[in-house]
């Protein structure tokens, strides 16, 4: 199993900071040299800190609890609502759930917005979603524990736990004030589910998780021999994933070329190209919302400035910035933003997200539309009878 992981965790993830959202990791380290001395000067003060707090707090200090307030400080310091710090558990638990696409929960996606940590969006069939949790509520207190001042990360672990056990989340909706308690459950984080209505094939695509790229090819594949003349992708909701899965998914739909470019500090730029032969030159329809993060908006932005299908729903979420998990050498990790990513035009998604071609505000709206839409095209292109 080891193995499996190490190899798993060689993946880069484009998704948001959620609740059992999987994450790859890559082990970290750094050296304090002695030709900079400010730097050292730096480390110094952190440990004349440390030796003053031991010294005379009140309260005697856990060496491990000052460490970690360190770290977290350290992070803090960034101004990034997408970085974070997990625990050695937390970080163990999280590579069992890259393994195994499971995690205990309630079924909720977090994103911080403007300051405040919201739900984008709720795994149907989970607790979260039987007890009524929304898409848009924000999160005030878990177990009675506020949590402002919380990275994302940290609000995730303490909304996770062990199978059967309960926690309550208070949440706000507009003006109203909400508690929910909820039974933690061992969950499958679904990738793909498909139908064929007609001649529509519908693919939603839940999550970025491993093998997503090609459980949508094989969709895709079997709707087309069942009869299938036009795709739905439905992508709202999506919080995002591996950013290789996004480039799979991609592939299913564009036949080579660029996918989406790669900006690391102090690196050159890296384009990611579709690989192999698209699986279908049908016509394709993305549904995308608020919901949808990070590499759905990979997908939604290549497929857009590409010009291979349209785009319904409204505004995505503009999560433009790609996130790599570093294990630490005590077990722990921490969670960084390295890059930045854009469109095949150059689009940053950080500033805009994908605007529709096609806006339709209302949710219960929006799949109508889109079929009516792919209908018309396929109806277009059907190749009329011998007369």
């Amino acid at each position: 199993m080891q193995a499996q992981f190490d190899k798993l965790s060689t993946k880069i993830l484009a998704g948001v900071s959620a609740v059992g959202l999987l994450v790859a990791s890559f082990f970290f380290g750094y050296g304090v040299g002695t030709s900079n001395p400010r730097r050292e000067s730096n480390f110094e003060l952190l440990e004349e800190a440390k030796s003053r707090i031991e010294a005379s707090a009140l309260v005697k200090p856990d060496e491990k609890l000052l460490l970690q307030g360190a770290v977290r400080g350290m992070l803090q310091g960034l101004d990034d609502p997408h970085v974070g710090y997990m625990t050695r558990e937390a970080y163990r638990a999280f590579g069992e759930e890259l393994l195994t696409g499971q995690f205990s929960g309630v079924g909720v996606w977090l994103s911080m917005e403007g300051g405040v940590p919201k739900i984008v969006s709720v795994l149907q069939g989970s607790p979260a979603s039987a007890a009524g949790v929304s898409v848009g509520d924000v999160i005030r207190a878990v177990d009675r524990k506020p949590v402002k001042g919380l990275t994302l990360d940290e609000i995730a672990q303490k909304i996770q736990g062990k199978v059967g056990t309960r926690v309550h989340m208070e949440v706000s909706r507009g003006e109203q004030q909400l508690g929910f308690s909820l039974q933690r459950e061992k969950l499958d984080v679904p990738s793909v589910t498909s139908s064929l209505k007609g001649e529509v094939g519908m693919i939603e695509l839940v999550s970025f998780i491993g093998g997503a790229g090609q459980k949508v090819r094989e969709a895709v594949q079997s709707l087309q021999s069942r009869g299938a003349k036009g795709f739905i992708l439905d992508m709202r909701g999506n919080p995002g994933g591996s950013l290789q899965e996004a480039v799979d998914v991609a592939s299913v739909f564009l036949d080579g070329g660029k996918v989406v470019s790669y900006r690391e500090r102090g690196k050159p730029e890296f384009t990611y190209e579709a690989r192999g032969s698209a699986a279908t030159a049908l016509p394709l329809v993305i549904l995308v919302d608020e919901g949808s993060a990070s590499a759905s908006e990979i997908v939604a932005g290549a497929v857009q400035d590409r010009q291979r299908g349209l785009i319904v729903g409204t505004e995505t979420y503009k999560k433009g910035s790609v996130q790599q998990i570093f294990g630490l050498s005590d077990g722990s990790a921490i969670k960084l933003t390295i890059a930045s990513y854009f469109t095949p035009s150059g689009r940053a998604i950080g500033e805009r997200g994908v605007v529709p071609d096609v806006r339709v505000a209302e949710r219960d709206q929006q799949l109508p539309r889109a079929n009516e839409i792919l209908s018309g095209i396929v109806a277009q292109n059907a190749v009329p009878g011998p007369g």
